[in-house]
């Protein structure tokens, strides 16, 4: 596909439909375009999970839910990005310790270097690399030693699958593609991790800690669960938008965070990508419907009914016929 791409920095607003080189910071701001906008993230929870779970979540929402501190796992999923894509530069949003790296000053240097205004012998070397560590580290996202150990096996690993290489393999990693949707009016955003130079239209990066022996069975899981189809949907419908063209080979790459490290590339079929664009227009109604009422109904906004499994209704019939349970 023909790619033109614009360079914006942060606080440079977006006012016409393209594709942009920005921080991933200023893309997920509200500040971006012009209007209220909305990325995948949002339009998968407004429509798989509910409109009041997209609102209580929205950076547009004054009275939003805090945001909370990234967990280990989201940690190494972003640092996995930095690393195995080159969408970041690692330096600059992580730091670890290394291995070798000497103790801190103990409680007893530091109350010795308050009252003489120098650093013993023994502790002036620790106090001289942790000075420099922590002026270094402000601002970014510490990782532990054996995460970065696990990103390099994670790595090693996928460079020894062609499929998987070839799906990642692009100069052109996160750009932003940007539109403003016809019916809604809503600025609509898509981030795909690259757009591969051969073989497919998108790729995307995923780290997944699978959940059962059957890795290819736990990354589809993830697939259907996370909604990662209306995320590759998303982008196909940037391309109509803003290259003009039309795409339908979307992949994902899935990397294990646990051993043994797994690798499994995994294409998605034209018809999960056909309903995976049902459901986008239904969460970006939905999104559409609340910022214009001011309605955002949760999961359940009605009584739900409940019965039991129709396999316990089984059990049960079997258990009264053999007198196990009493007929009433």
């Amino acid at each position: 596909m023909s790619i033109e791409i614009r360079t914006i920095e942060d606080g440079e607003v977006v006012t016409e439909p393209g594709a942009y080189r920005m921080s991933m910071d200023w893309y997920h701001s509200q500040d971006v375009c012009p209007g209220p906008s909305v990325s995948s993230t949002g339009i998968r929870k407004a429509a798989l999970e509910s409109p009041h779970a997209f609102w209580k979540t929205f950076d547009g929402n004054p009275k939003r839910y805090p945001k909370k501190d990234p967990g280990d796992s989201l940690i190494l999923g972003r640092a996995a990005h930095s690393l195995l894509l080159g969408d970041e530069v690692f330096d600059e949003h992580f730091i670890y310790v290394p291995a070798d790296a000497p103790q801190r000053p103990t409680a007893t240097q530091i109350k010795a270097f308050e009252r003489d205004g120098a650093w013993s012998e023994s502790a002036a070397p620790r106090a001289e690399f942790w000075d420099a560590f922590d002026k270094k580290a402000e601002g970014r996202l510490m990782l532990k030693e054996e995460q970065v150990q696990k990103i390099y096996y994670m790595a090693e690993n996928l460079r020894a699958v062609p499929d998987a290489v070839e799906v990642l393999t692009s100069d052109l990693t996160e750009i932003s593609m940007i539109w403003q949707d016809e019916a809604t009016g809503l600025w609509i955003k898509s981030r795909p991790d690259c757009i591969p130079s051969n073989g497919f239209d998108f790729g995307d990066l995923k780290t997944f800690s699978p959940k059962s022996k059957d890795l290819i069975i736990s990354a589809q899981r993830s697939t259907t669960d996370y909604g990662y189809p209306m995320q590759m949907a998303l982008a196909i419908e940037g391309a109509e938008r803003v290259f003009g063209t039309t795409a339908n080979r979307c992949a994902l790459v899935f990397c294990q965070t646990t051993e043994p490290f797994e690798v499994i590339p995994e294409e998605i079929d034209e018809d999960s990508l056909y309903w995976a664009r049902v459901l986008n227009r239904k969460g970006i109604d939905l999104i559409a419907h609340g910022l214009e009422t001011g309605e955002w109904p949760g999961v359940a906004s009605r009584i739900v009914k409940y019965s039991y499994p129709p396999s316990m209704l089984h059990r049960f019939a079997e258990m009264q016929r053999t007198g196990e349970l009493p007929n009433i």
